[in-house]
């Protein structure tokens, strides 16, 4: 008898939580959440996310447009002051220009492969934007600087 009334009052509270929910009636007042609901609540979620994705790929390839306009300008400058150069200094020069130019265009090819993948690669696309533009900057520096020297 000790043992039987809290065996008797699991066994109800077991068969309580088991008890079909679905042929209790509903709550007035309260909506319903069915399984339909979930899935379409789901699938916004993740048509929000990917828009969202989309929106920051296309913001950040944009920035790096602008930014690429405005070294391409500073490239002409500095062409323009080493065409002023003579003999050796211009071959140098020309040199290093060429280089300049190269990575820039390596930069738009990746910015082109970059706009043109899909919202869920860029991150990783994005990572490798950054490093060339750093190393593009790095050597529009370089070079800038020895024009001023």
């Amino acid at each position: 008898m000790r043992y039987f009334t809290p065996c008797l009052f699991s066994l109800s509270l077991f068969l309580v939580a088991c008890a079909d929910e679905s042929s209790t009636p509903p709550v007035p007042g309260e909506t319903q959440v069915t399984g339909e609901d979930v899935k379409q609540k789901i699938g916004e979620a993740a048509d929000t996310a990917k828009e969202f994705t989309k929106q920051k790929r296309d913001e950040y390839s944009k920035q790096l447009d602008q930014q690429l306009e405005g070294l391409d300008g500073k490239i002409a400058e500095l062409e323009t002051k080493g065409a002023k150069l003579k003999d050796d200094a211009k071959v140098e020069w020309n040199k290093k220009l060429e280089d300049l130019k190269s990575k820039r265009g390596k930069l738009s090819e990746k910015l082109k492969e970059f706009n043109e993948s899909s919202a869920d690669a860029w991150e990783g696309l994005k990572k490798d934007l950054d490093i060339a533009w750093g190393n593009l900057k790095e050597a529009y520096d370089k070079t800038a600087k020895e024009v001023k020297e």
